[in-house]
């Protein structure tokens, strides 16, 4: 177990008027009261960069995979497009996370908005890419449906997980001490 702050400084050689004098400053109540607001005041800004952020990238997943769907067979797409969803799924888990700490409301917006902008995006991606197959002959089409159906699996599975997670802890958290 770490130790507290107080008895390092104590093992560093500080007096316990320093000590004092440190702890008050760094947990006075104006600073926590300073820090509430500036919370309050900055969390609008996370909230749409964070959204902003995940809607670019889902935009340019969707680019950069372009050239994938034309040369991949489906089953190598299907675990690459859902690797990929994973990964972007769990980034932006961990924004999700943040707003929920502090807004429900727009926790509750952008785990709608963001999913379904990313499954409209892969099913734009993918009919792109079968048109650019029609034009240069490439026998290589893909079901957009599929494809969008598996992003969107893997893009929220990071979420589902965290939730799950959570509630298996808040049930341990309110289950009555076993008896001895």
């Amino acid at each position: 177990m770490p130790k507290s702050l107080r008895h390092r400084l104590l093992e560093k050689g500080w007096s316990e008027q320093e000590i004092e004098k440190t702890m008050s400053l760094m947990y006075s109540e104006d600073k926590r009261t300073k820090q509430a607001g500036f919370v309050k005041a900055t969390h609008p800004i996370i909230y749409w960069v964070g959204l902003v952020v995940a809607i670019i990238g889902n935009l340019l997943l969707a680019v950069t995979l372009i050239p994938f769907l034309m040369i991949l067979n489906s089953i190598q797409l299907y675990i690459i497009l859902g690797i990929v969803g994973f990964v972007f799924g769990g980034l932006f888990n961990v924004i999700l996370k943040d707003i929920e700490q502090v807004d429900q409301t727009h926790h509750v917006v952008a785990g709608i908005f963001i999913p379904a902008i990313a499954l409209i995006t892969v099913y734009i991606m993918t009919t792109v890419a079968n048109r650019f197959n029609e034009v240069i002959n490439n026998p290589n089409p893909h079901n957009a449906i599929i494809l969008s159906i598996i992003y969107l699996v893997c893009f929220s599975a990071p979420y589902f997980i965290y939730k799950i997670k959570d509630l298996v802890w808040h049930k341990k958290q309110k289950a009555p001490p076993a008896a001895a």
